[in-house]
């Protein structure tokens, strides 16, 4: 898109401005000053430089500046140069021609995407134990996973989603034992969700009986093994019931958005062999020791270089910890260790795209998977330390292998003392963590439903003859905005405390704000007797602030996606997609359109709007926004 044109020109114009002026060797780079009053970039190039050649940043940004002014001459985008007395050169943008260039081009399809194939990256998230439906905490995940995955593609990269399905931890052992040692139900009541019956009712009954009932943890224990062995009738059920369970989840992440390559099974990693290869090899090279005595005597641990502390990965009963899981895993993803899977078709129901299923009986798929030159694993913050772990044995296996591995973290999802009251807990707190066995914590389709409900009064209120199924899916569209966009526009570094009523506002800097913001260009467009088109001697007519604002703005989406990619972090992208929204909504009150007189400032206004809608649901597509032309 043009902003990187320019930027680019600005780089090279202050590049020849040094070696021209006798400093060869002077490091140039740009940066967006704090305001529109210093121009639309600024260098701190003549500060640096000052500190080595004994002169006044003022004076150097006024030499440098004064060169810069004359090559600049010879550029297409720059409009202007002006040195500040306090060490800084800012740069303008040349209205008219940038105005054009970028609306045209926008107009022609140039939305920043690349085409060029880039590295192979593995994007993992989602990873809910299938025992229950996904509560706000997970859906933090999955939006963030799932809108990375989309910036990565949009930058280039050719990405695999991969969903990880812990069928064999102690959360399924407890389903299980609701079902064959408590004879709950195994079928969920009429009108109730399989995985919220599961969580909600099974589960949590599972965990109150442990407390009062210490022998149903021996149960407990009996399923876990079964289940690990994989053979006879426990083994078998179970499949059955997480089969019923996933199926549930996968419908309440497809209605998010969310869209996976690949299912990789916890079981089928337990039965591959990898962990016993590459537990050999961790014994040849001495990353593993056996302790006998202390604590951790029988058991096999790895010793934290860093602080010395020991982490067990296989217990004295010679059952290995998550860890030790997550280690094959890990070095699968990034090819350090052969492929034993085989691949297979396991939905066609999937939108948009096949979700394929690791199997271990010579899978028919002609597809493949792992061996990506980055892994990127989403994964709450409280795991940083098991992350670390696996990193440096990664790296004993191979050299830098560490840095292929990248664990984006996040801080957990809290609920606010009002939303845990209105969920029947008492609180003294301002906020409560989330705790799954403790029931404490509201589920995605919880949400979903109360989100929807209010759209839909609000859009029936505004569209009283449409039919029911145009404002269903108006409503259910503001629903996953309000929710998606709710988890994203946070730093994913902060914790988040969600708060249900918050959750459902319809103004300010949210989801449904931005469909509005669309649906309203594209009334815009849609009544009208005028052409979104633009000519240069049009382009020259846009002389308002709002209107090259606006340009400015929607031309920067790369850019952002770009510091979106770098950092991991889409909240780069709502911050992009509310600034562009409020941009143009201040062009649409302050600039008429289709009520311009002169008929090509109105074709040409037109196209400014057709161009920045256009930007807008690019960058609702890559947070997962959905996009609507009417509400």
């Amino acid at each position: 898109m043009k902003f990187l044109e320019f930027q680019a020109e600005v780089e090279e114009v202050l590049a020849d401005a040094c070696r021209a002026l006798g400093y060869k060797d002077a490091e140039v780079d740009v940066s967006l000053p704090p305001n529109d009053s210093y121009g639309d970039l600024a260098s701190a190039v003549p500060i640096r430089l000052a500190k080595e050649s004994g002169k006044k940043p003022g004076d150097l940004a006024v030499e440098i500046g004064a060169k810069a002014m004359e090559l600049a001459k010879r550029s297409k985008y720059i409009g202007g140069v002006s040195p500040h007395r306090g060490g800084f050169v800012n740069f303008g943008i040349k209205g008219p021609r940038f105005i054009h260039d970028a609306v045209e081009g926008i107009l022609a399809g140039d939305l920043g995407a690349t085409k060029e194939k880039g590295e192979l990256v593995a994007v993992e998230h989602t990873n809910v134990n299938p025992n229950k439906a996904l509560h706000i905490g997970h859906a933090r995940n999955l939006v963030l996973g799932d809108s990375l995955v989309r910036v990565l593609r949009y930058l280039g990269q050719r990405v695999q989603a991969l969903n990880y399905v812990d069928d064999s931890g102690a959360q399924v052992a407890d389903i299980i034992v609701g079902f064959k040692f408590l004879d709950l139900p195994d079928q969920a009541p009429p009108g109730s969700k399989y995985d919220v019956y599961c969580g909600d009712n099974v589960y949590t009954r599972v965990t109150r009986e442990y407390q009062t009932n210490p022998s149903l943890k021996e149960k407990q224990s009996l399923v876990l093994k079964e289940i690990e062995k994989g053979e006879g009738e426990i083994a078998e059920y179970t499949r059955g019931i997480v089969r019923n369970i996933l199926a549930a989840q996968l419908a309440t992440c497809w209605r998010l958005g969310a869209t996976y390559d690949l299912l990789n099974w916890e079981s089928q990693l337990v039965h591959s062999g990898m962990w016993e290869k590459i537990f050999e090899s961790l014994k040849k090279i001495g990353y593993v020791r056996f302790q006998t005595e202390g604590e951790n005597k029988g058991c096999w641990v790895i010793p934290d270089p860093d602080t010395g502390e020991e982490k067990v990965v296989v217990r004295s009963d010679g059952t290995a910890v998550y860890v030790a899981k997550d280690i094959p895993y890990a070095a699968w993803k990034i090819g350090l260790i052969g492929d034993p899977f085989g691949y297979e078709v396991y939905s066609e129901e999937q939108p948009g795209r096949e979700l394929y299923s690791t199997t271990l009986s010579g899978g028919k798929a002609k597809v493949h998977f792992g061996g990506a030159e980055l892994a990127v694993s989403v994964i709450d913050t409280r795991q940083s330390y098991l992350q670390k772990i696996v990193s440096k044995v990664l790296d004993r296996f191979r050299e830098g292998a560490s840095r292929r591995y990248m664990h984006r973290s996040y801080e957990v999802v809290a609920l606010s003392k009002k939303t845990a009251s209105q969920l029947g807990f008492g609180i003294d707190r301002e906020f409560v963590h989330m705790s799954g066995r403790k029931g404490l914590y509201v589920n995605v389709d919880t949400v979903l439903e109360r989100l929807k409900d209010k759209a839909k009064a609000e859009t029936r209120k505004r569209n009283i003859s449409e039919a029911e199924e145009w404002v269903e899916g108006v409503a259910e569209a503001v629903a996953v905005a309000a929710l998606r966009y709710e988890l994203l526009k946070q730093d994913p570094d902060k914790m988040i405390v969600f708060d249900m009523d918050d959750a459902l506002q319809f103004q300010g800097d949210t989801g449904p704000y931005l469909i509005y913001t669309y649906a309203r260009a594209r009334r815009i467009l849609g009544k009208t007797e005028g052409s979104p088109r633009i000519s240069l001697e049009a382009a020259a007519k846009l002389a308002k602030p709002q209107e090259a604002k606006l340009a400015k703005k929607m031309s920067t989406l790369d850019l952002a996606a770009e510091t979106a990619g770098e950092f991991l972090s889409p909240r780069e992208i709502a911050k992009f997609a509310h600034e562009l929204a409020m941009a143009f909504n201040d062009f649409y009150e302050s600039v008429p359109v289709n009520q311009e007189p002169d008929p090509d400032t109105r074709d040409a206004r037109l196209a400014l709007v057709d161009a920045a809608s256009r930007v807008l649901a690019e960058a609702m597509n890559l947070m997962g926004v959905p996009v609507k032309d009417r509400i």
